[in-house]
């Protein structure tokens, strides 16, 4: 199926090296844009690696891109309305070049959290490694930020333990950022508290939105899956979080492991508690990674892959009963709105023939007596 995806046009996303991704790619992008440390900026945004990735859209390939780590892919597959990707022939025939709309800043690993799925040991950083943060932050601020008009913070820790991004907030000023309406805050919720927000009068006027990595639905698991989190203090977040007037979109997220992979409808129970009238609400599930941190041994403990056929079998029922839920949602515009990178373990004959996905797993849980849903 030929595709065509918005976020090389328009989103980018930025790590700890300087490396420019278009945004929320890094993980299933063959090259960067572009490096911070190396090239200006002109040279990333304009440049040959970002044409290059922009003509595969055009084309419809997408052929830079692991079609199957990406969710928004797999909504535009599935025939559900996804923002970012649009099959090909209702895409633009052109692009007039232009600064990018925003910008993850994700150049920050600092973290209150040691989750396995992500890291071996708490990460502050200190010394160089801050130095180095605050160098990209100074260039963003300088060079990306008066340009583009949200922000998200950030992906790959905490934002509100960075000592870069922190004070940013604190401070935040929209004579300084004009075009800045929208914040999204990518964390794991357990500092994002009343006293915290209340320091940050500076984006109290501005649209924000929300995604809290959580990966359980249950305080047993939770304490295992993310280590030394606290989930009463969690669930009395939530609960502050989801009544702030200027919430726009309130999402939870869930790195699918062995631990935790029979939480996945509960954990779609937990989005659902969290709705709060015609507000956008979400639920991701993530397969999780071997990331170089974890040893062959601790990911065997871990991956899905690795688990024995038994519980994989298990685990692909589950998750046929969070895709209808998802197409089921989907359908019915009912929220939350529910996104994962799991479909190869879907059943093949649940994808085959040229009618919609919907219809495909409607007529093919009917002839097999599957038709119950996870119920709202």
């Amino acid at each position: 199926m030929k595709l065509f995806c918005k976020l090389p046009f328009s989103r980018i996303s930025i790590d700890d090296d300087g490396n420019v991704w278009p945004a929320c790619c890094p993980d299933w992008v063959q090259f960067p844009l572009g490096n911070i440390f190396k090239q200006d900026w002109s040279e990333i945004w304009y440049g040959e690696a970002a044409t290059k990735l922009r003509n595969s859209m055009f084309d419809g390939s997408l052929q830079y891109c692991k079609r199957d780590w990406c969710p928004n892919v797999a909504d535009a597959e599935a025939g559900i309305d996804n923002y970012h990707v649009i099959p090909l022939h209702k895409a633009p025939k052109s692009w007039t070049p232009q600064p990018p709309e925003h910008v993850n800043m994700n150049y920050d690993m600092s973290c209150n959290l040691k989750c396995p799925s992500c890291r071996s040991e708490l990460i502050h950083y200190r010394g160089e490694q801050l130095q180095k943060v605050q160098q990209l932050q100074n260039y963003a601020e300088e060079k990306i930020l008066p340009e583009v008009q949200s922000i998200a913070l950030t992906g790959v820790g905490d934002p509100f333990i960075s000592k870069v991004f922190r004070p940013f907030l604190f401070d935040f000023n929209s004579n300084k950022y004009p075009r800045i309406k929208t914040i999204h805050f990518h964390t794991n919720g357990l500092l994002f508290t009343p006293e915290m927000y209340g320091k940050m009068k500076g984006i109290h006027h501005l649209r924000i939105s929300t995604d809290i990595s959580i990966d359980a639905a249950s305080e047993e698991v939770y304490n295992k899956v993310r280590p030394p989190g606290n989930w009463n203090t969690l669930m009395e977040n939530l609960q502050f979080i989801k009544q702030l007037d200027n919430l726009v979109l309130l999402g939870i997220s869930m790195v699918v492991q062995q631990d935790n992979y029979r939480q996945m409808p509960d954990f779609i129970k937990l989005a659902e508690s969290l709705a709060r009238g015609k507000r956008a609400t979400f639920v991701e599930f993530k397969r999780i990674r071997h990331d170089p941190h974890l040893t062959a041994e601790q990911y065997q403990l871990m991956g899905i892959d690795e688990m024995d056929e038994q519980h994989k079998k298990e685990f692909v029922e589950i998750l046929v009963e969070v895709e209808k839920k998802r197409l089921y949602n989907a359908r019915k515009h009912i929220q939350p709105s529910i996104r994962h990178n799991l479909h190869e373990y879907l059943p093949q004959r649940m994808a085959t023939g040229n009618r919609s996905v919907w219809e495909k797993l409607s007529s093919f849980f009917y002839r097999n007596g599957t038709t119950s849903v996870i119920h709202n």
